[in-house]
């Protein structure tokens, strides 16, 4: 296991301070996984397609070809980096605001999770 970081040497991947022994640091791995919503028996030429395909991956990297199909991004973040992230990925699944696909601010439906603790502590029971 090499890509175990030296605690000695912590950084923050985002905007590179030291995280000292000792202090808090947030440990956050991602994934990305394609997806693809119809199947070749729905497509109107799937011979077409999977020809395509076929020719596209002769040509392509391997590592080209991993990366459109799985990513994981693992990154040490300090507190105010978790934080920023942690607003940026809510603006990402909160609201559109704008992009090529629609032109125009609308609300999207968002599928997977985004997990949000509080921290206020709820009402004591007796």
């Amino acid at each position: 296991m090499t890509d175990i970081p030296d605690i000695s040497t912590r950084t923050c991947d985002s905007c590179g301070i030291t995280i000292q022994e000792g202090d808090i640091f947030y440990h956050c791995r991602t994934e990305i996984i394609a997806s693809k919503d119809q199947s070749l028996s729905e497509l109107k030429y799937p011979d077409k397609i999977i020809a395509q395909a076929l020719a596209d991956i002769a040509t392509a990297e391997e590592q080209e070809l991993l990366d459109d199909i799985y990513q994981e991004i693992i990154l040490q973040l300090c507190p105010q980096c978790r934080s920023t992230l942690i607003q940026r990925i809510q603006s990402m699944v909160k609201s559109c605001k704008g992009c090529a696909q629609c032109l125009s601010p609308q609300k999207i439906e968002k599928k997977g999770k985004l997990l949000q603790f509080s921290s206020k502590k709820g009402p004591k029971n007796s």
